[in-house]
């Protein structure tokens, strides 16, 4: 009796084994749900008030005019006259669904760029319409790195920070990044290389170690976009594949200081535990 309960418990485990599980991810966002409403705010018909449908779901705003935004109620300001495609991506554990709605806006506003980040970044609408950003590798601590999260020390590069000209031909100081204020363009010129951190190199074919990190082949990161997010931290996210300075694979830069000519970063890293720092100067 003993060995025959063995051999029942055996086949039914075995059956159990090879049951299989199908995981359950939930229904995909409806039609519904990708929805959204939007209309001139009234205090200037160039900025576009925008609410999904769904306030309980993940929204993703691409505003077409270069700059996004995450949440279910957001605005979106249109300096230059023009014709744009809106586009709200919702997610939900069942996956995700998009939805478009053109504006158009009649004629430019050009007070909406009067922030004071813009002009620095930029040179203004009174300015040639972009800047040009470099490392500036004649200061020491033009590139840095302390611990994530701060100690009590602050934002500072407080376990390591460069000295000046340490790193030649790298390929850091020749990059340059180009701020436009039309469309929130960005370009990053590359002169054919990039410095990025160890721990990337592979996913970088041709790179090779040079002064501890690794120089990489990468082309120019043309007609790209960035996004200033003002808050407690004041942010700049940059498109894609195009990124600022010493590459540890993260995309959003905090402004500790900006002048006219001096722009100071900090920023992660992919893996966690480390704040970057960076120096910027803009070309006369």
């Amino acid at each position: 009796m003993k060995n025959l309960f063995l051999s029942i418990l055996t086949i039914a485990l075995g059956l159990a084994a090879c049951q299989k599980y199908e995981p359950t991810l939930g229904d995909p966002p409806s039609v519904a749900d990708a929805a959204f409403t939007m209309s001139p705010s009234a205090a200037n018909v160039n900025v576009i008030e925008l609410s999904a449908n769904n306030p309980n779901i993940q929204c993703v705003w691409d505003f077409g005019n270069g700059t996004k935004a995450q949440g279910p109620n957001v605005t979106a300001t249109y300096p230059y006259a023009g014709t744009y495609t809106v586009k709200l991506t919702v997610f939900a554990k069942g996956g995700s669904r998009s939805s478009s709605q053109v504006v158009t806006i009649a004629n430019d506003d050009f007070t909406l760029l009067n922030n004071p980040y813009y002009t620095l970044l930029t040179g203004g609408v009174n300015g040639p319409g972009y800047k040009v950003w470099v490392v500036d590798s004649t200061v020491s601590g033009h590139m840095g790195v302390g611990p994530d999260p701060e100690s009590a020390l602050g934002p500072i590069p407080e376990w390591w920070a460069a000295g000046a000209n340490e790193k030649p031909g790298c390929g850091l100081y020749d990059d340059q990044y180009i701020f436009y204020l039309n469309g929130f363009k960005y370009d990053m010129i590359t002169n054919g290389d990039v410095y990025v951190h160890n721990s990337l190199a592979a996913s970088f074919p041709g790179s090779f170690q040079n002064l501890a990190d690794f120089t990489a082949p990468f082309s120019d990161q043309l007609n790209e976009s960035w996004l200033l997010t003002e808050g407690t931290e004041t942010t700049i996210t940059i498109s894609n594949n195009a990124f600022i300075g010493f590459f540890t694979g993260t995309r959003v830069y905090r402004i500790l200081s900006a002048t006219d000519s001096t722009l100071h970063l900090q920023y992660g890293h992919h893996a966690g535990g480390l704040k970057w720092y960076l120096k910027l100067k803009a070309l006369p």
